[in-house]
């Protein structure tokens, strides 16, 4: 029996790719080889491969696997530096790990085991940065020294970026401000959090709609979290959230679990945050499937918000019969 029939028999077409992967940076012959993991990683780049992982139905299968490609997305970057794609696929692949299995983790443990909750909350704070840092130095492939102005001058560097840096100054911001959320202690980390906002702004200006909304979901935490009651941050919320029901025509679950998750709960408007939740639950991840395993995820953490309202809303008791 050939390896090919092997792999094709073991492993779905996603782990079929890894493995070819892994034999090719194990392999000699340095030019022919990275001739042939740009080929083969190529099913990492397109449209099609990147979303082999999102459009799966199984979040434990998914949780398991992330760290074996995380691995080889840093393998075949080492072999090819200057692929300004590979940057991309590696960046957005660590921030969104850290995000979905560690960083969430820690916040449903929060209450039941500190030390737990405190140690994923590192680990994802190392992981956010990891992915972080990959962004950056994609970005620096065509902005020399772009991390060292960014810090000095980021309006400057930032206004003379293009539609087409979009997506890695994306998840650089959105690793940063991961980062930060998981370790609100370390002040340094905190003193940049203007930088982050200039970034997703810029972003924002540059192409509105990237990713049917991401940018303004993130702004719908962003603005629903900042510290304070602050009534103009609360709408600037909602205007996000108003934005990106519009972009994903309702059918992605995030949105709502968002401004829930934060708008609602910061005004105490349990009312609001239950119409939300079930807004969440009610939409059908069959419907899109590149979303599927985000709104999967989505509606996981939308079920445990409704189930631990009471850690939430002072008055639950009196709302909830």
């Amino acid at each position: 029996m050939t390896l090919a029939t092997i792999s094709g028999r073991l492993f779905p077409a996603s782990y079929g790719i890894v493995l070819a992967l892994v034999l090719l940076l194990a392999s000699g012959c340095g030019a022919l080889r990275r001739a042939a993991i740009r080929d083969v990683a190529g099913g990492f780049s397109n449209p099609s491969g990147s979303n082999l992982f999102m459009q799966d139905d199984d979040p434990e299968l998914i949780r398991d696997a992330f760290p074996f490609a995380l691995k080889t997305y840093e393998a075949v970057l080492a072999s090819d530096p200057k692929n300004r794609d590979f940057y991309l696929i590696t960046a957005d692949a660590f921030v969104k790990y850290a995000n979905a299995f560690v960083h969430a983790e820690a916040e449903r443990l929060e209450r039941l085991d500190l030390k737990r909750a405190k140690h994923l909350k590192q680990r994802a704070t190392k992981l956010y940065l990891r992915g972080r840092d990959y962004a950056l130095a994609g970005l620096t492939l065509d902005h020399p020294d772009f991390e060292k102005k960014l810090r000095e001058d980021h309006q400057q560097i930032l206004s003379v970026l293009s539609q087409r840096d979009v997506p890695l100054l994306f998840w650089a911001a959105s690793g940063w401000a991961g980062a930060i959320a998981t370790d609100v202690n370390r002040m340094s980390l905190v003193a940049e959090l203007p930088t982050v906002e200039a970034m997703m702004h810029r972003a924002l200006e540059l192409d509105e709609d990237f990713e049917e909304g991401a940018i303004h979901e993130f702004f719908i935490t962003y603005e629903g979290c900042r510290p304070g009651t602050t009534k103009g941050s609360d709408e600037r919320a909602r205007e996000h959230f108003d934005r990106v029901v519009v972009l994903t025509r309702g059918e992605k679950a995030s949105p709502y679990v968002s401004l829930a998750s934060t708008v609602a709960i910061r005004e105490q408007d349990y009312e609001m945050f239950k119409d939300l939740l079930d807004k969440a639950l009610a939409i059908d991840p069959e419907n899109v499937p590149e979303w599927r395993l985000v709104n999967i995820l989505s509606q996981e953490k939308a079920q445990w918000l409704l189930d631990h309202s009471a850690q939430f809303f002072v008055d639950y008791e009196e709302t909830e019969p």
